[in-house]
């Protein structure tokens, strides 16, 4: 069954056909599952109507994404066809208003109305499968809804004509599926895709990168000329709702030591990076991590695609934008005029180009700056920073105060990222030019589990700049790490519980535990 952190929430089109289906009570879905294969898992999406079962091959021991929707006869899908055109036709003619309730009353009331022209009586349950279908294609994302609305999946990936689709699952890694779209089916698919994203794409402009409503990231081609097996389309899935530092805490990401000196670097303007490889989910960590920024603080956020997500006002989200008639803006003019703004904190989604230098520079002058990129370690970090195409100078990156190398973590076929170290950099060896790094957290891969292997320099800084002891700014630390902990322990992980309450700590830390504690405990 799907984990407690990933609750479906049903759109509102889905709850009235759940209310209708109420009335029916017959069985939408008939599954059989062949001799050869087992049901690993099974969960819906849309109760009675769609699921998802991941069955393996006990000839192949292939596991494979099975999306189940409702079977149509091959007469009902043409009746389905002609009621879908003219309730099209009708529909173009009704005022649809802008409230989707409105929108939903209307479709439902058009049917009706067409049901009872036709004087064709039908079966209760197939008027149900032909509303089901009517809500995904009118509202949703068509043959994509399944993959567009399971919280489990990561990317959706359309090689070409006739070829499966490939996803990535949170818990079973990359697996094929049962579903694939022929030539005209794919063509129209991808155009439908870019429309919902506000870009055209044809034969002559056949690359996009785009931007779906629900800010999902779209990279799609059109045709044979780029892409030689047909239009193609990857889909990064968006969460609606950001992983918390909580959230990083229960899937092992983190521990709450970690996250409580990462609280103490935000609070103190002290810059870091988090670095890996692919889908090592360095934007997801970072995301959490940037819920520590101080309630009151001025935020700019900068990004080829919205991801980061926060629950704070005082924020400037920035998005680069192609060109239209030459007039391109990139990361680096954004965080120009970012500079000109005073902002508290900067986040820039991840560096690639000529912003590196200029993201280094706002360091060095005192702005506290975040960013993501890739690289394995460290070493591979600064690599990658004095070489084009970012041409950082190595006396600037001493400014950057802390490193995360974070990866995926594969075992028995289950995989979990994990922070496989922390470093901090406190700056340039006179001798031979080389950085001084010092390792803080080490992630011991036996136990599972993280493990501090030196001293932190940058919070005997912290106490110097605050004009505190050492040993007050280590009982801080702890305190956060308590609180952190009680919240686990309380089940709070909703981002906008978890943001008010980190922002109750910074004015109350003895209002915010009170208010903790008087949560009532959600964990399952």
């Amino acid at each position: 069954m799907v984990s407690e952190l990933f609750k479906i929430s049903l759109p509102d089109h889905y709850k009235i056909l759940l209310e209708i289906y109420d009335d029916v009570k017959k069985p939408i879905l008939e599954v059989e599952v062949p001799e050869n294969e087992e049901v690993v898992e099974d969960y819906w999406i849309v109760p009675e109507f769609l699921k998802v079962q991941i069955r393996k091959n006990l000839d192949t021991l292939q596991q494979m994404y099975y999306v189940i929707e409702p079977q149509l006869a091959e007469d009902e899908y043409e009746l389905m066809s002609i009621i879908y055109n003219d309730l099209k036709r009708i529909l173009v003619l009704k005022d649809y208003g802008r409230d989707v309730q409105t929108r939903i009353k209307v479709i439902v009331d058009t049917l009706d109305e067409l049901m009872d022209e036709y004087a064709i009586k039908i079966k209760s349950d197939l008027s149900l499968k032909i509303l089901y279908f009517l809500f995904r294609d009118f509202f949703g994302f068509g043959p994509l809804e399944c993959f567009m609305n399971d919280p489990y999946l990561e990317d959706i990936s359309c090689d070409g004509y006739d070829i499966p689709i490939y996803v990535f699952h949170r818990k079973f890694g990359s697996l094929k599926t049962n579903v694939k779209f022929s030539k005209e089916q794919l063509d129209s698919l991808v155009l439908l895709l870019c429309q919902k994203s506000g870009k055209h794409i044809s034969y002559a402009n056949p690359l996009i990168d785009a931007t779906l409503p629900d800010g999902s990231r779209l990279q799609a081609t059109y045709g044979t000329e780029i892409t030689t097996r047909g239009s193609s389309f990857t889909i990064r899935k968006f969460r609606v709702e950001p992983f918390t530092p909580i959230d990083l805490m229960r899937f092992g990401t983190m521990n709450s030591a970690i996250l409580a000196y990462f609280w103490l670097l935000v609070e103190n303007k002290m810059s870091f990076m988090v670095i890996g490889e692919t889908a090592a989910g360095k934007t997801t960590t970072m995301n959490a991590l940037m819920m520590f920024i101080p309630p009151e603080a001025k935020v700019i956020s900068i990004e080829d695609t919205r991801e980061i997500q926060l629950y704070h006002e005082n924020w400037i989200a920035g998005v680069t934008r192609m060109g239209i008639e030459g007039h391109e803006i990139d990361m680096y003019d954004l965080l120009k005029a970012a500079l000109r703004q005073r902002p508290d904190y900067i986040i820039v989604g991840e560096v690639r180009g000529r912003e590196a230098q200029t993201l280094f520079q706002a360091m060095s002058t005192g702005h506290a700056s975040y960013s993501t990129l890739h690289a394995g370690d460290v070493n591979q970090l600064v690599y990658r920073l004095e070489n084009d195409p970012l041409n950082v100078p190595r006396v600037m990156i001493q400014f950057l105060d802390a490193v995360i190398v974070q990866f995926m973590w594969v075992k028995r076929g289950i995989r979990k990222r994990r922070a496989r170290e922390v470093n901090e950099i406190f700056g340039i060896d006179p001798a031979n030019k080389n950085l001084l790094v010092n390792p803080l957290f080490k992630w011991d891969p036996v136990e599972d589990k993280f493990v501090q292997v030196g001293d932190s320099k940058k919070l005997e800084k912290i106490a110097q700049v605050m004009g505190m002891e050492p040993f007050e700014v280590i009982e801080e630390l702890k305190r956060r790490k308590e609180f952190l902990e009680l919240m686990n322990a309380k089940g709070v992980r909703h981002y906008k519980a978890v943001t008010k309450l980190i922002h109750e700590y910074y004015r109350s830390p003895e209002k915010a535990f009170e208010e903790v504690m008087n949560v009532e405990s959600s964990n399952p």
